[in-house]
């Protein structure tokens, strides 16, 4: 990752962007393996939203910099880092001024 926000998936997928992340996020994100097994089941499964509520919440992936990348989801599905978002575009991802 290269910027400070990438776009992981657009709204496009609707439901299926838990299912397109499990499936197409590197290994190094911090997903369980059951978590990726339960959100590749897709939408019908029992614990599918409930999964991606806690993966959303907490995934995390560390490049090779050693920044730490986070997801956030308003629609699209997005990946940023905090210690290199600026503060418009932390504005802009989260609608809100940064602590």
């Amino acid at each position: 990752m290269t910027n400070s926000i990438e776009i992981i998936a657009n709204s496009a997928y609707g439901v299926y962007i838990p299912q397109y992340a499990a499936e197409s996020l590197a290994p190094e994100w911090t997903i369980s393996d059951s978590d990726r097994e339960i959100l590749a089941a897709g939408p019908d499964h029992e614990w599918y939203w409930d999964t991606w509520h806690d993966v959303v919440q907490n995934a995390e992936y560390t490049d090779t910099d050693g920044n730490i990348w986070r997801l956030h989801q308003d629609g699209d599905l997005f990946a940023y880092c905090e210690s290199l978002i600026s503060d418009r575009d932390y504005f802009n991802l989260f609608g809100e001024k940064r602590d």
